[in-house]
């Protein structure tokens, strides 16, 4: 069994995106909305934020409290999405249990969906004509590429449906 490595292969992944994010004019932003308090949500928040410096990306977290109304959170997130400043935007996920993430998610256009979780994000990358890939799946395909290896006639398991 081979043990992949990828902190060595983000390292190198980052590298070829700032190099890239350096190319736009204005810069790429990321605006990441937080729903409450989740202490695993906010490690994850804080490898984007990091991952964000590192390449030149800026960084943007818009927190609401738990208690939010719906409404409130929809009306907010819809303003997020339509700020040009913000180049990407992800819901940090899960959200409260009181809340359907789906009605939050689809709020989030193609354009700037970076988390490909909106249910037409997702229905053009089933399809094959979405032009990004999920980051976990893009994740395993730079991992596979990276390692050599070929799944072309082997027996796959992939568990969880995660987002």
């Amino acid at each position: 069994m081979k043990i992949l490595d990828g902190k060595k292969l983000a390292e190198k992944i980052l590298a070829n995106l700032k190099k890239e994010a350096e190319k736009f004019k204005p810069r790429l932003s990321l605006a990441v909305v937080q729903v409450g308090e989740n202490l695993i949500s906010q490690v994850f928040i804080n490898q984007k934020k990091k991952a964000c410096e590192k390449i030149g990306v800026g960084f943007k977290l818009f927190k609401f409290p738990a208690k939010i109304k719906d409404s409130e959170l929809k009306k907010a997130i819809e303003k997020i999405v339509k700020i040009p400043a913000n180049s990407g935007v992800i819901i940090q996920l899960p959200l409260p249990k009181r809340f359907f993430p789906e009605d939050f998610l689809n709020l989030i256009t193609e354009e700037k969906d970076v988390d490909v979780l909106s249910e037409h994000s997702l229905g053009k990358f089933y399809q094959g004509t979405l032009e990004i890939l999920p980051p976990t799946v893009n994740g395993i395909l730079q991992l596979l590429k990276d390692y050599k290896i070929v799944l072309k006639g082997k027996n796959v398991v992939i568990v969880g449906a995660g987002r």
